[in-house]
């Protein structure tokens, strides 16, 4: 490292400005990060999964884990159909999912979105011959549908939606629209009717049509008229989504509005930036040479982590708690450095030349350093995983944090200090703060 010091400065430089374009648009000048909902405006909202009954065999279904994982993936497919939006939804055992919706204030059309537990059933009718009336019977509910589109007919301004089938539900929609032909068969979405349509021809291929969609009163929302093109694609939406096997029920919602969000996103970084220079200057000032470069190291570590944040893929959503963790993570990298540089002057004092003391200082100070992040980055996982949705955010850039500076207050201050020390020749003591 001291003859190649030079070359790992230049590598860190180049690997810290491709960090920077990660989290940075220069064209737009903005930060390319996925913020949580107190950052910005949008709507919050709390579920509570509930048993319900199945409406085919009566049986009661329980909430387990998987029905859990099951909700959060309609719960996405349902909000955000064509995804365009951050929807965040987090599941927190045993019962309870999270849904963030970014930008949306309107909180009863949110609330009216998650509220909906979407169990769609297919009926089809039954004459009693006792009371002379004709009632609907579930035949089969809508988890075997697989995709669902709406779209225009080829005449005339109504609408049609096609859907499909996986294998058993297709075989079961055969043998229903076989016996329904010429007769009625009814969808409903929540114990609700949404439409009647009537078969005119058995579907047995998987591949459905339903036709003749104009439009009226909204079943769902007393009062409220639909058009044609809102009918179909609220219809295509609810189909392709698929629905939930349990009860929903809303537990709390709230709205952040923009300004808010705003300010809090503003002061955040405020008060971290100023955090981050207090620091600096008090390095600087304390440990001369040294403090300058871990000054240094810092800055990199703040881009780093950022940029760890916002791997395609792997986004994190970044929240207040999650700053905390982040700025927490801040203080680790410094208490290493810390450690360093006091060992640094001991070595200084007692006489020793400054290259031998700066190899004894990170020696001796690398046990302290690996117990104190490890012990932190013990305490950051527990609370990412036994945490709530706020908690975990907090832990999750406490840990990730922790690792980069463990990094950075090593490696990046160590290659730094080799570099103005056998690369620029700074070889004075005092200039290493003896």
């Amino acid at each position: 490292m001291k003859r190649h010091s030079g070359i790992w400065v230049l590598l860190l430089a180049a690997f810290t400005l491709a960090c920077l374009f990660m989290i940075w648009d220069p064209r737009s000048n903005k930060l390319k990060l996925r913020l949580g909902l107190d950052l910005k405006s949008g709507s919050h909202i709390a579920v509570r999964l509930m048993e319900a009954k199945d409406p085919i065999t009566g049986e009661v279904i329980k909430v387990t884990q998987r029905v859990q994982e099951q909700a959060v993936l309609v719960f996405q497919r349902r909000l955000n159909p064509d995804g365009t939006k951050e929807i965040v939804v987090t599941p927190e055992p045993p019962d309870r999912l999270i849904v963030e919706i970014p930008e949306e204030t309107d909180l009863q059309k949110a609330e009216d979105l998650v509220r909906q537990a979407a169990r769609l059933e297919i009926k089809e009718p039954r004459f009693d011959p006792v009371t002379k009336q004709t009632t609907w019977k579930t035949a089969m509910d809508g988890t075997g549908i697989t995709g669902a589109h709406a779209a225009p007919m080829t005449s005339g301004s109504n609408w049609e939606v096609s859907f499909t089938l996986n294998r058993a539900a297709a075989k079961q929609f055969g043998e229903l629209t076989r016996r329904l032909v010429g007769q009625g068969m009814a969808i409903y979405f929540d114990g609700k009717e949404v439409m009647v349509a009537t078969v005119k021809n058995p579907i047995t291929g998987g591949n459905c049509v339903i036709t003749d969609i104009n439009g009226g009163p909204d079943p769902l929302h007393e009062g409220k008229n639909r058009t044609a093109v809102e009918e179909a694609t609220e219809l295509a939406n609810l189909l392709s989504a698929g629905s939930l096997p349990v009860d929903v029920k809303v537990l709390e919602s709230y709205t952040v509005s923009p300004t808010l969000g705003a300010q809090s996103l503003q002061y955040s970084l405020t008060a971290g930036a100023m955090g981050l220079f207090c620091v600096c200057i008090y390095m600087i000032g304390y440990y001369k040479l040294p403090g300058f470069t871990a000054s240094i190291a810092l800055v990199v570590y703040t881009v780093i982590c950022l940029a760890s944040m916002n791997i395609p893929g792997l986004e994190f959503v970044l929240t207040l708690p999650g700053i905390a963790g982040f700025i927490l993570s801040i203080g680790m990298a410094v208490d290493a450095n810390v450690l360093i540089f006091e060992r640094l002057k001991e070595e200084l004092w007692e006489g020793k030349p400054v290259a031998q003391a700066i190899s004894i200082g990170f020696e001796k100070a690398w046990p302290s350093i690996l117990d104190g992040h490890v012990t932190t980055a013990m305490g950051a996982f527990i609370l990412y995983i036994f945490g709530s949705a706020t908690i975990r955010g907090f832990g999750l850039t406490l840990l990730v944090g922790t690792a980069w500076s463990l990094i950075t207050a090593v490696f990046f201050t160590r290659s730094l200090i080799d570099f103005a020390f056998y690369g620029l020749k700074v070889q004075d003591r005092k200039t290493f703060g003896a």
